[in-house]
């Protein structure tokens, strides 16, 4: 299948203004939702808000405020026209039963009572004071309050249905921006543009109180709303974005929250006056409650104890819109206790009030879901969109066409190469009072139908010869004919009009019920003809009485029903279909009911109620014909029924399906299918649509379980999740079979040897029998894994048994339209809300205001600047100005005369003052940094060394398992009592002690102290001498770039951190140690310091000895670390008795050999570091609590 995703369709919604539920006291309850430009949408209520119909405004009209009134009670004068209380009674029945009135006024200065049923003004009254701000019904729906903007209220009568004018309070010298009936209706609650909240009396129309708030700034507060809640509590938003809570027998404020960072605009609370919404410029609605003892509020507050410690809290913040939010409606009446709210970003956002701020919201789309503001024509491949009295047209693009084997390869949403894009033919707008009603094109695109509140108009559409661009637009004159409504009908407009696939008819639907078939097969002589007239949506007694009597065409009039008024008060025909074959016309009204009438035969039939009459909670949504002349009727709840139009009745699987069976994922769906598209080659299936999904419904299938998953995305992600763990698992379960079988085969190989040795053969026919049964158990383990698939997939809500009907996708989003133009071939329009988003005004969070301040103006600010950029505290101020001040240190800006510079900093030096103080600090601060960095280093080091020789020490004990080397030599340290004995092997040690020889030549040696008193006497073998000479037969690994130089105490410095010099590799110890006096600032001789080396395992006992002045200490630490013997280096300074170090001298250290080592070659340098400690000159350790830190010894080319 082939589908056009058409994006390119520019509907522009309108802005929301104002959002009113109708009373409690109506049966089916409605939602009026104001648009800018004056169109007001009718919602219904019931469960899921369920879009109905528009009552088109006036071009370029303007809409601020909405009221709605239904008055159940008499009034006294009425009282006094009746005689018995039964006739009262029954009058207070008769105004129950009638429909609510809905009022709206605007800019435009006059107050408009709508025709809900006609969708045409029924009254219309001037408000006598300019443009009306607000209005608003008392509570017991005798009376409008209106706001204007000359600053009066003025009161108009709407008892009766009448709309007149009453009286008006006093004049205050600002216009009044919010009005609120007070529950008892003695006072009205006002707020001005003069940063006032007044209190009146409705009986004087004087001024009973008044409550003043705080400006910010030159400007007045503006009061933007006002509301009264059943305490008497009176709650007010204003242009400061504070909430206030006022209480209404002082006058005083009881609190105060600062609810949003802008404007408070609309205020909302729910019937028992605990909870209150906020919202406004700012986009986010916030939440208060009202708690006592720490609990929500609940029941009648003043019967409550305690109730002057209640206290009202805010609870909750979400933030449901983009732009500004200028309407916010509350109702607790209902089954669902909604939250709607919308505003600038167009969009109708409804939510559950009572788990507010956890619920989230559902969002409408921005354009009338189920009014069809776009048509396609098949054959021409145009799409047509109305929006206000503007028509634009558009032609189809066109893709290159793929073979049928590689259509069978393509994947699901792969795109196609596209040779022609879409066309803009033609933007054309109507001379018209009011916006459009309806619209519609033909099959080929020639004719196009539109009608307003006066009534339809015919056009013929030309295109331009050799394919152009051009299309040429000619108003067809005579067209309707006079009688395709009675002399009686009041109103010409239609709802709904469509034309036969021929083009030879024209069904239309008018506003006052009538279903009209106009032939039009002569249209091009200007010759129309009224065919028929149906009647089936006028069915009260008045109508069909009227009906009866008209002669002028052939009229079908309905059939008289007991219908109440409040129903036939609201009835609009909302939905049209006509038959493929052209015989039978199909409409349904808001009030439930569907007639299927004939278009050549008088034949009519009015389906029975799709739900209980008394329920009336279930009407069709949209209308559509199949294959056969079979109606399919979706629902509000998203129901699907089929009717037989040729049988007159129900088909099979709509009394199967169509109420009771539904997937519940299908029929709990928050938008209600919004059309039907019917494909030919599918003559079984429709493809049911609404803003966020198309549905594929095969109506020869069952629908399957109530639990399906039925996108088909998911759906396969599902399926692929489940096969991929299923296979998963076998893969597991088939090696541990196969590892039990061979434990099986083990078994059974010892079992036939056994019984082979056994003399019973009894027994042996046992043994064999129960290897043969366990065999049989290790078969049986394996699973029917098919059977694994199909159970998991059944408990995720895929039965694979069953087909799958009901085929869902969810990837197009605010879909106006769908249909098919060909077999195969879809057209999908969508709207994506950023198409919408980014032709709407700047919001709250982007920049509204524009000061031009750059650096220079930026730098040369002062108090009285920031006042009038708006900054009036005195704190922020300083703040700011401080800021400032910081900034110009930071990039060097000069801090003049006049320049603020902050108290605190006064008091600092001069230099304070300057950034060159302030680059010292960090540059002594990054020195720091790099100091300990290096410090770290270091430590890392000692670390990796002290690893070595812990994992050297665990490999001769712990691994080969071999005792520590017995004592080779021994010699006295200098500086303590202990004894340093040189070990080789354990096993030369038991040679020497048994007196059996020397120790074997090649092993490497290490140091350990033992008892002075053990200790053997002075050794002639110089093991460790002949290991540092034998170079040559030593595995040399590269110089380690850490060596330890310990100081001497006497050098009189602690915690000095190293230096660092550079050597080279054959530099003797006469050159490094006046280079490391020098680097220490030592002035004292270098011959009264000598370099010490210690060797040997780590622990107490070392080896150490005075390096001569012509030893090159990296050639004998190579050595030494070749042998694993962990040189380190200590700096000592000459004592007085210093002749152990100038007159003894232990071996031949092998200077200049250059066996092998990274630094043999003279030529490369090192960079020798020396770093002194507190080191004791008595001790190879350093003191308890101080640290010893080594210098580092590192090789560089």
């Amino acid at each position: 299948m082939q589908v056009h995703r058409c994006r390119f369709t520019d509907f522009v919604p309108q802005a929301i203004n104002a959002i009113e539920y109708a009373p409690a006291t109506v049966r089916r309850p409605y939602v009026a939702v104001g648009r800018a430009n004056g169109d007001i949408e009718i919602w219904s209520a019931k469960g899921n808000l369920v879009y109905e119909k528009t009552i088109p405004g006036v071009v370029d009209g303007s809409l601020e405020t909405l009221a709605w009134a239904h008055q159940t009670k008499l009034t006294k004068d009425d009282l006094e026209l009746f005689d018995t209380e039964k006739e009262r009674e029954k009058a207070t029945r008769r105004l129950a039963e009638r429909a609510p009135r809905l009022f709206s006024a605007g800019l435009n200065a006059v107050i408009v009572e709508w025709d809900l049923a006609k969708l045409v003004p029924k009254a219309a009254v001037d408000s006598y004071g300019g443009a009306v701000w607000c209005m608003s019904t008392n509570h017991a729906q005798t009376q409008l309050a209106v706001g204007t903007e000359d600053g009066h209220i003025r009161l108009f009568d709407i008892t009766d249905d009448k709309l007149v004018y009453l009286r008006c309070f006093d004049k205050i010298k600002a216009r009044i921006l919010s009005v609120a009936w007070s529950h008892g209706d003695q006072t009205i609650v006002t707020g001005s543009a003069d940063g006032a909240v007044r209190v009146w009396n409705t009986d004087t129309g004087r001024m009973a109180a008044r409550m003043t708030l705080p400006r910010e700034g030159r400007d007045p507060t503006l009061v933007w709303a006002v509301t009264v809640l059943p305490s008497g509590t009176i709650v007010s938003g204003d242009s400061r974005g504070h909430v206030i809570f006022w209480d209404h027998v002082m006058h005083v404020v009881q609190q105060d929250f600062r609810a949003l960072g802008a404007d408070v605009l609309c205020l909302g609370a729910d019937a028992d006056g605990h909870t209150v919404f906020a919202s406004g410029v700012d986009p986010k609605v916030t939440q208060f409650k009202l708690f006592a003892g720490g609990k929500p509020a609940s029941g009648d507050t003043k019967k409550k104890a305690g109730f002057r410690n209640k206290k009202w809290q805010l609870a909750g913040i979400r933030r449901y819109h983009t732009h500004d939010v200028r309407a916010i409606a509350v109702s607790s009446h209902l089954d669902r206790d909604l939250l709607i709210t919308g505003g600038v970003d167009t969009q109708v956002t409804s939510c559950e009030s009572r788990p507010f701020p956890n619920e989230n919201p559902y969002r409408q789309p921005c354009f009338p879901p189920l009014n069809g503001v776009v048509s396609v024509a098949t054959e021409g491949k145009l799409i047509l969109q109305r929006q206000a009295n503007v028509l634009k047209l558009w032609s189809l693009g066109k893709a290159e066409p793929i073979s049928q084997v590689l259509n069978g390869q393509m994947e699901s949403g792969q795109g196609l190469q596209v040779y022609e894009r879409q066309r803009d033919l033609l933007q054309m707008e109507l001379k018209t009072k009011t916006n459009l009603l309806c619209s519609t094109i033909s099959s080929s695109g020639r004719l196009v139908a539109a009608s307003d509140v006066e009534g339809p108009k015919l056009f013929s559409l030309v295109h331009a010869e050799n394919g152009g661009d051009g299309v040429q637009v000619r108003r067809v004159r005579g067209f309707p004919p006079e009688n395709f409504v009675p002399e009686y009908s009041e109103s010409r407009g239609a709802t709904q009009m469509r034309f036969t696939n021929d083009e030879t008819k024209i069904a239309i639907a008018t506003v006052d019920g009538f279903v009209s078939i106009v032939d039009i097969s002569e249209w091009q002589q200007g010759v129309f003809t009224t065919v028929r007239r149906h009647c089936q949506h006028r069915n009260t007694k008045d109508e069909v009485e009227a009906d009866a009597g008209c002669s002028d065409v052939l009229t079908h009039p309905g059939e008289a029903k007991n219908i109440v008024a409040a129903v036939a008060d609201m009835r609009t025909i909302t939905s049209m279909a006509v038959s493929s074959s052209g015989k039978f016309v199909a409409t349904s009204d808001s009030a439930g009911y569907v007639a299927v009438v004939g278009i050549d035969n008088k034949g009519a039939t009015v389906l029975p109620p799709l739900a209980p009459r008394k329920q009336q909670q279930e009407w069709p949504t949209s209308l559509a014909f199949v294959t056969g002349d079979q109606l399919v009727l979706p629902t509000n709840l998203n129901h699907v029924f089929v009717w037989d139009a040729v049988k007159r009745a129900f088909t099979k699987w709509s009394r199967a399906f169509g109420a009771t069976n539904i997937p519940r994922t299908y029929s709990r769906m928050m938008s209600c299918v919004a059309g039907v598209a019917v494909n030919p080659a599918e003559p079984d299936c429709i493809y049911t649509f609404a803003t966020n999904h198309i549905t594929r419904i095969d109506l020869t299938l069952a629908p399957g379980s109530q639990s399906a998953v039925l996108n088909i995305h998911k759906r396969k992600q599902i399926e692929q999740d489940i096969i991929a763990k299923v296979v998963e698992e076998k893969e597991r379960e088939t090696s541990e079979r196969l590892s039990e079988q061979s434990q099986y085969k083990r078994k059974r190989k010892q079992s036939v040897s056994e019984s082979a040795r056994m003399d019973v053969d009894g027994d042996a026919t046992s043994d064999v029998a129960s290897v043969v049964s366990e065999a049989a158990s290790v078969r049986s383990q394996g699973k029917d894994w098919e059977g694994t698939i199909v159970a998991r997939l059944r408990e995720a809500g895929i039965n694979v048994a069953e087909p799958h009907n009901f085929r869902m996708t969810e990837r197009y989003q605010n879909l106006m339209h769908a249909s098919f133009v060909d077999a195969n071939t879809m057209v999908v329009l969508e709207r994506p809300w950023i198409d919408v988003a980014s032709a709407l005004p700047a919001a709250f969070h982007r920049h509204k205001f524009e000061n031009s301040i750059d650096g220079v103006v930026l730098i040369n600010l002062d108090h009285e600047s920031l006042k009038d950029l708006g900054i009036r505290a005195l704190g922020k101020r300083l703040l700011v100005l401080k800021s400032i001040y910081f900034l110009k240190l930071q990039h060097d800006v000069p801090i003049t005369t006049d320049s603020y510079v902050p108290r605190t900093v006064d008091a600092e030096p001069d230099y304070a003052h300057s950034s060159s103080f302030q680059r010292k600090h960090t540059r002594q601060t990054e020195e720091n940094i790099s100091r300990l960095m290096e410090d770290i280093s270091t430590l890392s080091s000692e670390v990796t060394m002290v690893r070595n020789d812990m994992q050297r020490m665990y490999r001769l004990t712990i691994l080969e398992n071999k005792p520590l080397p017995a004592p080779q030599r021994h010699m006295t340290d200098p500086f303590s009592n202990t004894v340093l004995v040189t070990r080789k092997s354990q096993g030369d040690y038991d040679q020497r002690r048994e007196g059996k020889g020397k120790a074997q030549p090649g092993h490497a040696g290490s140091t350990t102290p033992v008892s002075a008193a053990h200790s053997p006497g002075p050794g002639t073998i110089n093991g460790m001498s002949s290991l540092l000479m034998s170079g040559s037969q030593a595995v040399h690994t590269p110089v380690t770039p850490h060596i330890r130089v310990y100081g001497d105490n006497a050098l009189q410095r602690e915690n000095e951190s190293y230096k660092s010099f550079r050597i080279s590799a054959d530099d003797p110890c006469s050159i490094i140690l006046p280079q490391a006096l020098k680097k220490y600032h030592i002035n004292d001789s270098w011959q009264h310091y000598t370099l010490c080396i210690q060797f040997g395992a780590s622990g107490k006992g070392k080896v150490e000895r005075m390096l001569a002045m012509d030893e090159r200490p990296l050639h004998l630490f190579q050595q030494l670390k070749d042998a694993g013997e962990s040189p380190v280096f200590v700096l000592k300074k000459k004592t007085s008795d210093s002749s152990q170090y100038t007159s003894t001298k232990i071996g031949t250290f092998g200077a200049g050999t250059g066996s092998g080592g990274s630094v043999s070659n003279g030529s490369r340098s090192s960079l020798l570091s020396f770093e002194h400690a507190n080191a004791s000159s008595s001790s190879l350790e350093a003191p308890a609590g101080r640290s010893s830190v080594a210098g580092n010894l590192t090789t560089s080319s």
